[in-house]
């Protein structure tokens, strides 16, 4: 690029009578480099770092760096106007015969050549720095005073005792279950902040008021109020609940679980009532829950409402044949009981047309029902063969009526003839001798009435049959005679709606199960000295809590001294079919359950408003101290249905 003193540009220095005499010769107020009139007082300066001519200014000098610096009056460079900045190669006119309208660049050789260069910027340049106007002097002065003050504010915000770290808050309200910190009472907790009271023995989740004392700062002590008030409602889940029509509704607390407060539970209730519907489908209901204080939490329970009007279906009944023993029956062999919406049906059989002591042939009716109520039924023939017995009739000439009572004789007697051909050589095989004999010499046989221990035993030593009470009561009689302590076991519950009996005998220190009636074709010998696993099959269920605990192991049993049999009983001079009492030492018979009967069909619940539970007697609020200690002992101010802080 050609330097301005070759383009014709001549730089001007000196005062203001020199530069007029250096310009070239024109006319009056006519610029010679761009024909047009020269307006005198405004200068246009060249920015030596942006490649542009700076913006008009009349004496205020040099332009660049972004700012403007004054300058002597001798310093101003001469100017010209035109319809636009000669510099900014913008103008139509030429300089020098030279087009202006390209950007025009020059160094910073040419631009102190062409306009010369003021005092004060040449002593910056000297200097290595820029000058600065007033302006910028003032925007860096007013960054330094900002810089100062927000230091200042800093140290006074830390330092302890600082204007703002003494904020402290003297009434502070804390939600129950809250621990106490200094957080709660300081904006920005000062570094020396203290509590001076002992806050460790408050009880955070009952509500109350404290009054405690706070250090801080230079020996500052400041006196403030802790209030602890309960707003929070209790914690729950719920219970889903799947229930049919005609269901009664379950209370509101069967609805909701895992329930926790810290101020405990008052009351549970539906929110809108007990529910009532109509029609099958989900629903939520919402169950209220309210602790001491009032705090309230309702909790959405899912309720799918079944409408089941289908009977379950019973498949596999079959008629039956019985010979003997009634406990071979298993009337649910292959029969299995379905329904649309309960897994679950019941089933039952009902034998009350059934005579077991007689031969024939009757109704067995099978019922099967769902948790909605609904009934089926399904009926079969149970054919009973009585065998024939190979004595008739006893030596006293008297018929067998299928009874206990076979006639007048002395059953003690007999007993004792019969244990002097089976006694051993120790009490296990005497035993032992006793539930063969017994086995082996009565034939099963059903009997109605009431049983007698007596008859039961005279029936069997003479008749040589009977039932499972007259093997137990043969049994009995023979171990009372030889001395080995036993006691009597029914079975529970019923199976087939039959009882059976058995025996406890104490052999070798510890009682053993043992059993001899016969007629099962999947146990055609005797039950001798088993533990309970080993007698554990459907004929000998019974509930262990009311005996002593056996050999080998018992789940339950009774924990009270093992009862001692009592002496046997003298026989009467005249033995008659009176009921002879039981034998003090053995355990009475269970109460025989009922047979199962249909279960009844749930009844509509008749809706009536719920009971609103009584609520919490209030108690006064302790008044705080008016000067507390340094351990006090606040009193928990009494809930109310929505706790007020004090004011």
């Amino acid at each position: 690029m050609k330097k301005s003193s070759e383009r014709g540009l001549t730089p001007v220095r000196g005062d203001q009578a020199s530069r007029n005499a250096r310009r070239p010769a024109v006319s009056a107020n006519e610029n010679p480099y761009t024909g047009n009139a020269y307006q005198g007082g405004s200068s246009e300066y060249y920015d030596a770092q942006q490649g542009y001519a700076g913006q008009n200014y009349t004496g205020q000098g040099y332009a660049g760096q972004g700012y403007n610096q004054p300058v002597e009056e001798t310093d101003y460079f001469q100017t010209f106007e035109g319809e636009e900045d000669p510099l900014s190669g913008m103008a139509a006119d030429y300089v020098a015969g030279r087009s202006l309208r390209e950007p025009l660049s020059y160094s910073k050789e040419d631009e102190s050549s062409m306009y010369g260069m003021s005092k004060t910027h040449k002593s910056s340049q000297a200097k290595g720095k820029n000058p600065l106007n007033k302006k910028q002097m003032a925007m860096l002065a007013g960054i330094i005073v900002l810089g100062i003050v927000a230091v200042v504010c800093g140290i006074m915000l830390f330092l302890p005792g600082g204007s703002i770290s003494q904020s402290v808050k003297t009434d502070v309200l804390l939600e129950a279950g809250t621990p106490i910190t200094l957080e709660a009472f300081f904006d920005r907790v000062p570094a020396d902040a203290v509590f001076l009271t002992d806050v460790s023995g408050i009880d955070v989740s009952q509500p109350a008021v404290y009054q405690l004392k706070i250090g801080y700062g230079h020996n500052q002590v400041a006196d403030v109020v802790l209030r602890i008030e309960d707003h929070t409602g209790p914690t729950g889940d719920p219970v889903p609940q799947e229930l049919y029509l005609n269901w009664k509704m379950p209370e509101a607390k069967e609805c909701v679980t895992n329930l926790f407060d810290l101020s405990g539970i008052a009351k549970i209730e539906y929110t809108e009532g007990t529910p009532k519907f109509t029609q099958a489908g989900t629903y939520q209901v919402s169950v209220s829950v309210t602790d001491v204080y009032g705090n309230t939490t309702m909790i959405p329970v899912p309720f799918n409402m079944i409408d089941d009007h289908t009977p379950p279906v019973i498949k596999g009944v079959k008629d039956l044949t019985l010979e003997g023993n009634p406990d071979q029956l298993d009337f649910m062999a292959g029969v299995t009981v379905t329904d649309d919406y309960d897994k679950e049906p019941t089933i039952v059989v009902d034998q009350s047309q059934v005579n077991y002591t007689k031969a024939g042939t009757y109704d067995l009716i099978y019922k099967a029902k769902d948790k909605a109520g609904n009934m089926s039924t399904v009926k079969c023939k149970l054919t009973i063969n009585m065998p024939v017995e190979e004595d008739e009739a006893p030596s006293t000439g008297t018929t067998d009526n299928g009874t206990y009572y076979v006639g007048d004789g002395d059953p003690y007697g007999i007993a004792a003839g019969i244990v002097a051909n089976l006694r051993r050589g120790s009490d296990v095989e005497t035993a032992r001798a006793i539930f063969n004999w017994v086995h082996d010499n009565l034939w099963f046989k059903l009997l109605w009435g009431t049983p007698d221990y007596e008859d039961a035993a005279y029936r069997g030593f003479t008749r040589h049959s009977g039932d499972c009470y007259v093997y137990y009561a043969c049994c009995k009689m023979l171990l009372d005679e030889a001395g080995i302590p036993n006691m009597r076991v029914d079975r529970y519950p019923q199976y087939n709606g039959n009882i059976h009996y058995w025996l406890l005998v104490k052999l070798n220190g510890e009682w053993y199960h043992c059993d001899a009636t016969e007629g099962y074709s999947d146990h055609p010998g005797i039950w001798f000295m088993c533990t309970d696993d080993e007698i554990n099959d459907r004929y000998h269920q019974f509930n262990g809590s009311l005996y002593p605990a056996r050999a080998g192991g018992s789940s339950e049993f009774l924990a009270s001294p093992t009862p001692t049999p009592s002496a046997t009983p003298s026989p009467s001079a005249t033995p008659t079919g009176s009921p002879t009492p039981t034998p003090a030492g053995e355990v009475t018979a269970t109460p025989t359950p009922e047979t199962v009967t249909d279960t009844p069909t749930p009844t509509p619940e008749t809706v009536t408003d719920t009971p609103t539970p009584t609520p919490v007697e209030d108690t006064p609020t302790p008044t705080p101290e008016d000067t507390p200690t340094d351990t006090p002992t606040p009193e928990p101010e009494e809930p109310t249905n929505t706790p007020v802080p004090e004011a």
